[in-house]
């Protein structure tokens, strides 16, 4: 049955809807009107109405997400590189991250400072991430990155007692809530993070791109926007809401998207979304002969599901086995390997129904 919400294509089986977000029809037509008034009238669109707009979409971001001390940005790699940009490093600095860290905040890292991987398995508990990172911990250590829930393996971290941690030393801490905004019950400004960056278009259904900054005060007036504009001079938060003849559409359209979040039924509607994932876990596991996800502790609506022995043992393996799927099967998952061993990382949001698991259990069942 396909969900005329949103306008995902009817014949394909879509388990990744956090991946890049999907949009609702209402959300993508919001986008299209605020579009079109900026080309109706483009003086006066960007001189007199864009920076009103761009303050309503901050104060429902930072509203939606319970603190203040939020900007927006384009996404959270666009975050990390703003703040890696404006934190001093000296030689020999060191950037503590974890290698279930998302790629691309490796390489913004690597560009300013020595980075330190520390290293956990994909079934690790609270406190064996906790103690990787202490023993990460070095007097070189000049900033710690550590995701809220992690991109490939689908763990919520305990950033809490990782921010603790690292502050105990007197180092800095940026969480990577990729996926937070409308998934997780998290107030960055809990965490006692000194940065905190989450997309607004994974799971809490706005246009691509929006996603918010939060930065503890002590830093606001010391982390700057990468691009500088006329309103650079008003400080923060002012200098983040305008670099220039952009496209601010999908930043203008999300108030309407947290208000569908809402108006489909905001936490109740993850959780019930949560529960459908169990159900798809268990058929996909039962398919493949597998016991289940591989660890209690993963995001509601993000599970890891192991492939059989064999299937999947490196990054080339799984992006054959995805195109597989999704040319042979019309179905969209990802698949990721992880110390040579093939997983399957399952999604669910209100998009979704037990008939696309149930695919993909019939085109595992085909392979094995």
């Amino acid at each position: 049955m396909t969900d005329e919400r949103f306008q995902l294509d009817p014949a394909v089986h879509y388990l990744n809807p956090g991946g890049v977000g999907i949009v609702p029809r209402a959300v993508a037509e919001a986008r299209a009107r605020y579009a079109l008034r900026a080309e109706t009238n483009p003086m006066r669109f960007h001189r007199v109405e864009t920076l009103p707009l761009v303050e309503r979409a901050r104060a429902a971001g930072a509203e939606f997400l319970g603190s203040d001390g939020v900007v927006l940005v384009r996404n959270t790699t666009e975050a990390v590189a703003t703040v890696l940009a404006s934190v001093p490093f000296a030689d020999g600095d060191e950037i503590l991250v974890s290698d279930h860290g998302y790629p691309t905040v490796l390489l913004a890292a690597q560009d300013r400072a020595e980075v330190r991987q520390v290293s956990f398995p994909v079934t690790a508990t609270p406190d064996e991430v906790v103690a990787a990172f202490a023993e990460g911990l070095r007097p070189s250590t000049k900033l710690v990155v550590v995701d809220a829930i992690t991109s490939i393996s689908a763990l919520v971290l305990p950033v809490e007692r990782v921010v603790a941690l690292a502050h105990e030393r007197g180092v800095p801490v940026l969480v990577d809530a990729a996926h937070v905004p409308g998934h997780l019950r998290q107030r960055p400004e809990d965490t006692g993070a000194d940065f905190w960056t989450g997309n607004f278009h994974k799971w809490a259904y706005a246009a691509r791109t929006a996603a918010a900054l939060y930065i503890a005060e002590p830093w606001r007036d010391r982390i700057r926007p990468l691009v500088p504009s006329f309103d650079h001079p008003l400080g923060f938060p002012h200098w983040f809401d305008h670099a220039g003849t952009l496209d601010y559409s999908a930043w203008m359209a999300l108030p309407e998207a947290l208000d569908f979040w809402r108006e489909v039924g905001g936490w109740d509607a993850v959780d019930a979304s949560a529960r459908l994932l169990d159900k798809g876990v268990q058929i996909v596991a039962d398919a493949l002969g597998a016991d289940g996800q591989v660890s209690p502790h993963h995001a509601p609506l993000m599970r890891l599901v192991p492939l059989p022995e064999g299937w999947v043992s490196s990054p080339e393996d799984a992006i054959d086995y995805y195109g597989e799927l999704s040319t042979r099967h019309n179905i969209e998952v990802p698949v990721h390997s992880y110390g040579g061993q093939g997983f399957f990382r399952l999604g669910a949001t209100i998009a979704n129904t037990q008939a696309g698991f149930e695919a993909l259990a019939d085109a595992v069942a085909e392979g094995r």
